[in-house]
């Protein structure tokens, strides 16, 4: 199994390596702990998904959309969104508490390194959270950093085969009914995730790096927005 280590942010409660260890016995000797500054890589420009093209009401041509790794275009259309900054949104709204959880793959841009940064605003739902996913090889293979307001943290995911497994969490601030930022910087071994422009905290997976899509996720039966969306790839290494 891959080693991980994870660097934390000033939000984290050091208790949670039992928790991580407990989820996952085979981290026992491989996760750990440690208070670091890491180089900041460098970007290509930002491309900012237009949400304003298509009318409201309608799909985004530039997504694929999953459920349980079956197609599921039903439940995402774009929204008018006095608070984002070309007035519309993409929404996710489920009903159904029993169903799985939705992906949205954006199907313009592969990366191996790169940078997704997006708004999320949780409107409705039994467990509201907003996520992201990187390196997308399929419906059922990505990284996901997941936003919780209802268990009040950020989780650091790896989805295998359809399979989620936490690696690592941290508490944080996550309101319902509020615009907030999220943004995940992987780069080789590392994810660095930021919410509402801070760092959080950063996680190691020792993995072969593979090229993947980006994507955004929202929970089973949750109302739930997401604004400007912006992707880009690394230009270098930058650890």
């Amino acid at each position: 199994m891959p080693a991980v280590s994870t660097s934390l942010g000033p939000r984290t409660r050091l208790d949670r390596r039992a928790s991580a260890i407990a989820q996952a016995p085979w981290l026992g000797a491989a996760l750990i702990m440690t208070i670091g500054v890491y180089p900041s890589p460098a970007f290509t420009q930002s491309q900012t998904i237009d949400l304003s093209r298509p009318p409201i009401g309608s799909e985004l041509q530039d997504f694929e959309f999953w459920r349980a790794g079956q197609p599921d275009p039903s439940h995402w259309s774009i929204v008018g969104e006095a608070g984002t900054e070309n007035g519309f949104s993409i929404q996710q709204s489920g009903a159904n508490r029993a169903a799985a959880s939705s992906l949205a793959i954006y199907k313009q841009r592969w990366a191996m390194n790169g940078k997704i940064r997006a708004q999320f605003k949780l409107m409705d739902g039994s467990m509201p959270s907003a996520g992201l996913a990187v390196r997308v090889s399929s419906p059922n293979d990505y990284y996901l950093v997941r936003a919780s307001a209802f268990e009040q943290r950020l989780s650091f995911i790896h989805v295998v085969d359809g399979r989620s497994e936490e690696i690592t969490d941290v508490d944080a601030d996550i309101r319902p009914n509020h615009w907030q930022t999220l943004e995940v910087a992987f780069d080789g071994n590392s994810f660095k995730i930021s919410l509402d422009d801070q760092w959080a905290f950063t996680a190691f997976d020792y993995s072969k790096p593979i090229s993947g899509q980006f994507g955004i996720w929202a929970e089973r039966d949750d109302v739930t927005r997401f604004g400007q969306i912006e992707v880009s790839s690394l230009t270098y290494r930058g650890n």
